[in-house]
């Protein structure tokens, strides 16, 4: 069970999780008002191979959050971010579209450190099952999508493949969520692109969407994908399957 360290004043309550090796936060499921919610996980790379394009980055991932909330589901979506290099840093945890001002938010990326990218899909996977659990228990129809943002391998983590693998078929065992995507983004990831979809494969994940030559126009593209494939897992709560993978 997680461990609540609640903070009154923001309506969030933390959770331990892998032991108490992460900790992650989320609205209290008191103050929810649908009866239904998509965990929607963005997880960011900013280690100091992204620095250069960390600006697109950024004003993508701000842009997604945006479109869903003018998404039809926006009001059926709890939105967590997360930037990693060799660390993990929760920008915030899970919180209604209403609470969070990404251009506020989400301060320019500061980019350094190695790639702790096992580490950071486990933790971000493990959240999620985690929190779905506690919302349903409470009597919430839950499911859930992760997008791992990254270019490069991963160099710091430690866990491995089979522990995100298994991270996967706990979510499954565990019956919290109604269905799961975990789907890898590589941006500018030419040198790293083949390892990237390796993992994809061995990790069991739901997709590899591989960005050459990332720039503004591509950033903009990202975020509609984002955007569009939340509000579709969103949609088929209820039909016990996930939404089908959109292309990129």
């Amino acid at each position: 069970m997680p461990v609540f360290g609640g903070n009154g004043s923001n309506g969030m309550e933390v959770h331990a999780i892998d032991g108490g090796a992460f900790q992650f936060s989320a609205v209290r499921p008191e103050d929810l008002g649908a009866a239904e919610y998509t965990l929607v996980t963005i997880v960011t790379d900013v280690t100091g191979s992204v620095s250069g394009f960390e600006k697109v980055l950024r004003d993508a991932v701000i842009d997604a959050v945006r479109a869903c909330g003018k998404s039809p589901r926006a009001d059926n979506l709890l939105v967590r971010f997360v930037t990693f290099n060799d660390k993990i840093k929760e920008v915030h945890g899970f919180k209604t579209l209403r609470q969070i001002d990404p251009q506020k938010d989400y301060k320019k990326f500061t980019c350094n450190g190695g790639t702790a990218l096992y580490d950071a899909a486990k933790e971000s996977i493990s959240a999620t099952n985690e929190y779905a659990k506690v919302l349903t228990q409470n009597d919430f129809d839950v499911n859930g999508i992760v997008f791992i943002i990254t270019d490069g391998e991963d160099n710091m983590s430690k866990y491995n493949r089979a522990d995100i693998a298994n991270a996967i078929q706990q979510v499954k065992r565990d019956e919290g969520l109604e269905s799961l995507l975990v789907i890898l983004i590589g941006v500018n990831a030419d040198a790293c692109s083949q390892w990237l979809n390796e993992f994809y494969q061995e990790a069991g994940l739901s997709q590899y969407v591989d960005i050459r030559d990332f720039d503004a126009t591509k950033g903009a593209k990202l975020a509609e994908f984002i955007s569009k494939s939340a509000s579709m897992q969103s949609k088929s709560l209820g039909t016990g399957g996930a939404s089908q993978p959109l292309t990129f």
